[in-house]
């Protein structure tokens, strides 16, 4: 059986600019020096992302559609989180995304013939804690206060201070 035609859900605008950003991504923002967070803040708002002061971003981040995603104020993004903002990522005010975390904001409908794109919102709360190599599925809100244990899967909505841990994630247990 032949697989159904599938139109990009893109225009040729969001495709240039994705090739544009590619280029800067390659070009500047990797080759950046770990210091100097003001180039790496400046070429995201070039391109159409909301970055806080005194955020942080280190040059091995990959961001996917920076006009996608905000960032506010004192956040760290660490080495080698994948920010795939196919969808809307907001990252609240004084948020850790540790090394390796990957915030997911799209994913395919499975269900559907064509393989349909969704593209639903991350929304990271403020002060959270994404540690070493968690997940952020589609859709998803990381209320205030969220601390995910490393390799933590967060699938559903979290509750505002309180530490998550395992895949799928789950509250963890008070000592």
């Amino acid at each position: 059986m032949a697989e159904p035609p599938r139109r990009s859900p893109y225009s040729a605008r969001a495709k240039i600019g994705r090739v544009l950003w590619s280029l800067a991504a390659v070009l500047v923002f990797k080759p950046s020096p770990s210091g100097w967070n003001g180039l790496r803040r400046g070429l995201l708002r070039m391109f159409g992302a909301k970055v806080g002061a005194g955020s942080e971003i280190h040059p091995s981040v990959h961001v996917e559609i920076p006009w996608n995603l905000s960032i506010g104020s004192n956040v760290r993004v660490c080495e080698r989180a994948i920010l795939y903002c196919l969808g809307p990522v907001a990252i609240g005010d004084g948020t850790l995304v540790g090394p390796f975390v990957h915030l997911c904001a799209g994913t395919h409908d499975y269900t559907s013939p064509s393989f349909t794109l969704l593209r639903s919102p991350i929304t990271i709360g403020a002060r959270c804690a994404l540690l070493t190599a968690s997940f952020v599925a589609p859709g998803v809100v990381v209320a205030d206060g969220t601390v995910l244990l490393p390799r933590a899967g967060l699938f559903k909505n979290s509750e505002p201070d309180t530490t998550y841990e395992g895949n799928p994630a789950k509250a963890a247990e008070k000592s």
